[in-house]
């Protein structure tokens, strides 16, 4: 069984940050990712409100992340965490490969996008129904896609899938948007961008292999039409991946985790960083910021 003093949970923004810090006090530190290092940043395609950067390629952030942490030496494994234990002085961490015991824990496993919950979705999820525009978008130069969404993810992936796509609807339930203003004027000035308000997804059609249509219906008029697209990409919203902590009592009811000013939950040596928790703005600013404190914290308790 592996060993360390913080077990880094998740390599985004959050479990980054919180790793140079520890790292800077020579703790011992085991960051465990699942996927690629850098969390969701490796998803968007430009990030334009990160301080140091006029504009940034959400990938290239990533890999300064990942460059950063290697410089200090930081130990990495990879694994999908099921399960936190607690012991009276440490922690067993299950994941998928093998169990790992530490001292402190800060837990930063971010968030995952929600699914519509309509028929075809499942069945054609990574055969035209995706959630990262821009990991799969590519594949559809050329072709009409859709997007679903009101947010700042919606508009930014559609005005990015706009850049090789024939064809990008963007549909939205409401006609108010969440997103960032900016966001919503670039999308309008974009010609090949059709908004489409008060509408959502009934169906994702398909021929067995890949999807060939989407059925969306209005929702004042309850008027259904059909749009041949080749892909589907919705942004509707996230949910906390907080499921290896479900017997702990340290989430609310949505499944964000409850922690104090210190990013500590109620179980003590467990933190808690970046979109995982329970708070009002999650930003990737906002999350390098949990995991210094959460990090700061735990260096005057090893100290």
């Amino acid at each position: 069984m592996k060993q360390t003093t913080v077990a880094v949970i998740g390599g985004g923004p959050a479990g980054v940050s919180a790793t140079v810090y520890l790292r800077r006090a020579l703790i011992d530190v085991l960051l465990i990712e699942r996927g690629v290092p850098g969390g969701k940043v490796n998803f968007t395609a430009e990030i334009e409100n990160y301080p140091g950067f006029v504009k940034v390629n959400g990938p290239d952030l990533a890999l300064k992340f990942y460059e950063q942490v290697n410089s200090l030496g930081v130990s990495f494994t990879y694994g999908d965490v099921s399960k936190v234990i607690t012991n009276e002085d440490h922690f067993i961490i299950q994941t998928d490969e093998e169990e790992i015991k530490a001292e402190y824990v800060i837990f930063a496993t971010g968030m995952e996008e929600r699914k519509l919950g309509v028929p075809g979705e499942e069945e054609y999820n990574g055969r035209g129904v995706h959630f990262c525009a821009v990991c799969d978008g590519p594949f559809y130069k050329g072709e009409s896609v859709m997007v679903v969404g009101g947010g700042n993810s919606a508009f930014q992936e559609a005005v990015y899938l706009a850049g090789f796509s024939k064809k990008v609807y963007l549909i939205h339930r409401s006609d108010k948007f969440k997103a960032d203003e900016i966001l919503v004027k670039k999308a309008k000035a974009t010609p090949n961008i059709e908004i489409i308000l008060h509408t959502e997804v009934a169906e994702v059609i398909g021929d067995g292999d890949k999807v060939t249509s989407i059925i969306v219906e209005n929702n004042q008029t309850n008027e259904q039409s059909e749009f041949s697209v080749s892909a589907l990409f919705p942004y509707i919203g996230q949910l906390p991946m907080s499921a290896a902590l479900k017997d702990l009592n340290v989430t609310d009811e949505r499944g964000y985790v409850i922690v104090n000013d210190v990013m500590e939950t109620s179980i003590p040596n467990l933190f808690a960083a970046g979109d995982v928790i329970k708070k009002g703005l999650r930003q990737v600013v906002t999350a390098t910021n949990d995991g210094a404190i959460a990090a700061i914290e735990i260096t005057h308790r090893v100290a």
